[in-house]
């Protein structure tokens, strides 16, 4: 795996896991703010890791 492709099943995790807390019935608004915030720091940090790289990641 070359870091282009590891990047990227980086960010669909990051993604699906945004679409998981999202979809939690059981987290109340405030507790899904506070995820998916530190969620989007962890995929600007992947965004960012990739331009450092020279990468154009297709899954943003």
């Amino acid at each position: 795996m070359n870091y282009r492709e590891d990047l990227e099943i980086k960010l669909q995790k990051v993604t699906l896991a945004m679409q998981e807390v999202v979809e939690d019935i059981y987290k109340t608004d405030q507790e899904k703010q506070r995820i998916i915030s530190k969620l989007i720091e962890i995929k600007e940090a992947i965004i960012s890791r990739g331009i450092e790289l020279n990468i154009e990641l297709e899954a943003a």
